[in-house]
């Protein structure tokens, strides 16, 4: 009887341990899962970080080259503008897939 009486008592024991425990882990998962999504968050912000980074590294590199290079200069007029020295013929290619 006594055996009985102190098997109980250890199963009711186990028993609250587990509920404490169950409750416990409820209240932080929410917290846990909040934290997960911030750190995720945090990787992509760090990813577009370096992305802005580098191409700010390059626009700083093409203001150096557009103040310091002329035929960097020229070779933009030409590409971009369309430009052409007196006496050139500028031909331009149209792509029949582009709407």
């Amino acid at each position: 009887m006594m055996d009985t009486l102190k098997l109980i008592q250890r199963i009711c024991l186990f028993l609250s341990a587990a509920l404490v425990v169950a409750i416990v882990v409820s209240f932080f998962r929410p917290l846990i899962e909040r934290q997960k999504a911030l750190r995720a968050r945090e990787a992509e912000l760090r990813q577009s970080i370096q992305a802005e980074a580098e191409q700010l590294r390059l626009l700083r590199h093409m203001q150096d080259q557009l103040q310091e290079d002329p035929r960097f200069i020229e070779r933009i007029a030409r590409e971009k503008l369309g430009y052409a020295k007196p006496g050139e013929t500028v031909f331009r290619f149209v792509d029949e897939d582009e709407p």
